[in-house]
């Protein structure tokens, strides 16, 4: 019994963390579809110190990642003040979001079942032991 009362009192974490994601989820911020994909480059000019020394390559410069017609195309954002960097990365924080209110949801429901299993098989060794004395 005293795991039932550590499983009850992780449903309740597990309840508050779920209140938590889905008032944070139902206010979400302006977004666009697609992965944000930050990069280096090197330029043109041979000269140039970005061809001598790797850290020093220019940018960052972002691009964003998307499916359009069943193969990823990428459009450029510029650097990072862009709008749209921000909204993609909105969408990214929305994914997370989602993703782990299915994994709370998954450990409630788990929970949930131990405790229904643990009620049966305690109902059912009372009964047992019931008949075994008539």
């Amino acid at each position: 019994m005293e795991k039932v009362s550590r499983w009850r009192q992780r449903i309740s974490q597990l309840c508050k963390i779920r209140g938590r994601l889905e008032n944070q989820l139902m206010r979400p911020r302006v977004m666009r579809v697609g992965s944000v994909v930050r990069q280096y480059m090197f330029c043109g000019k041979a000269s140039c110190a970005c061809h001598r020394d790797p850290q020093k390559k220019h940018g960052p410069y972002y691009y964003l990642s998307h499916k359009g017609g069943g193969r990823s195309c990428y459009k450029y954002l510029g650097k990072a003040t862009n709008p749209e960097v921000e909204r993609a990365r909105n969408y990214q924080v929305f994914q997370r979001g989602m993703a782990q209110l299915g994994k709370v949801h998954r450990e409630i429901i788990e929970l949930l079942w131990k405790i229904g299993e643990t009620k049966m098989s305690v109902r059912l060794d009372s009964e047992k032991e019931a008949d075994e004395e008539k």
